[in-house]
């Protein structure tokens, strides 16, 4: 039997290079997805939602980013920092905030205030109907959704991706956290 994480290793190769064809092909311009959202009633409800700023094929955060700032919420971003442990921190952005590099090439807000997110958006290179998504593996992502439960607070995580990432079993252990949804530019799926 294959050992998890070289499968794990196998299928992002993979994941990747789908994606990568995806975003060729596909009209960012006319990514009109998170119009999906506003006719859901949790998303209506939150207040702070934290996205994030796509890099290499990932689907655009662009129009999504300004949909939620234009619809009255809080934005907060990512942030990777060396002393927490691999779990992410939320920073507030707001249009014309500077944001600077951080670590993995990431554009990250700087000197603004941490967030508790309503909603999580997560970066997929991959996700199945379970709700299992499949990132670049550094586990932030997941480790930050574990302490939120750890910490009993209640929000929901929405994995953004192209329709055509999904694959019947993305690979995944005890420590990969489930989603809730899955928003591509076509639908929204309910795990």
């Amino acid at each position: 039997m294959m050992d998890i994480n070289l499968q794990k290793k196998n299928q992002r190769a993979s994941s990747v290079k789908n994606r990568l064809h995806l975003h060729k092909k596909i009209n960012k311009k006319n990514l009109l997805f998170y119009k999906i959202l506003n006719s859901h009633h949790w998303f209506k409800k939150s207040t702070v939602i934290a996205s994030f700023v796509s890099i290499k094929s990932e689907i655009s955060t662009i129009s999504l980013n300004e949909f939620i700032l234009k619809s009255g919420k809080i934005l907060c971003l990512p942030v990777v920092t060396d002393d927490n442990n691999g779990k992410l921190i939320f920073k507030k952005f707001q249009k014309g905030d500077h944001l600077v590099e951080g670590k993995f090439e990431i554009l990250e807000p700087i000197n603004t205030s941490s967030c508790t997110p309503d909603i999580i958006f997560t970066p997929c290179l991959a996700y199945d109907k379970y709700g299992y998504r499949l990132g670049y593996g550094g586990g932030f992502y997941d480790k930050t959704i574990s302490y939120l439960h750890s910490i009993q607070h209640t929000f929901l995580k929405v994995g953004l991706a192209y329709d055509d990432q999904k694959v019947d079993r993305v690979i995944h252990n005890h420590l990969d956290q489930k989603l809730n949804y899955i928003l591509t530019e076509k639908q929204l799926y309910e795990i």
